[in-house]
């Protein structure tokens, strides 16, 4: 027979929520893993604000304009495309190419949040 335990967690002052050690540890798991994650993105988003600015470069294409999105050097106001910058922060940070693209469109918009939550659930690799 395997060795069962019971851990009590207090809600509030009246509800108590009962689970077990195989329970815990898998909830332990869950929070370190989003604490990891917000704060990649924090780190991230971070150096991106500091070091960088996103801004729009017209392009004349076939005797028409046509806007492309472009990345500004902060330190010497060189342009670089986001391509450029995601093959940098991959190399920089180490972290998959999905989560890295997802940082940099979330940055570009402006939709990273307070607590550095991105638009789309992406894993770190």
């Amino acid at each position: 027979m395997g060795f069962f335990c019971l851990t009590r967690i207090f809600i509030d002052m009246k509800t108590k929520l009962i689970i077990t050690e195989s329970q815990l540890e898998r909830l332990k798991c869950s929070l370190n893993e989003s604490v990891v994650h917000s704060n990649m993105v924090k780190r991230m988003k971070e150096d991106l604000d500091k070091n960088y600015q996103p801004i729009e470069k017209f392009v004349r294409e076939g005797g028409e304009y046509a806007s492309q999105p472009m990345i500004m050097v902060t330190a010497d106001e060189e342009t670089i495309t986001p391509k450029d910058l995601y093959e940098y922060l991959k190399y920089k940070y180490k972290m998959g190419e999905a989560f890295t693209k997802q940082v940099i469109r979330d940055w570009v918009d402006g939709k990273i949040t307070d607590d550095f939550r991105l638009s789309k659930n992406v894993a770190l690799n």
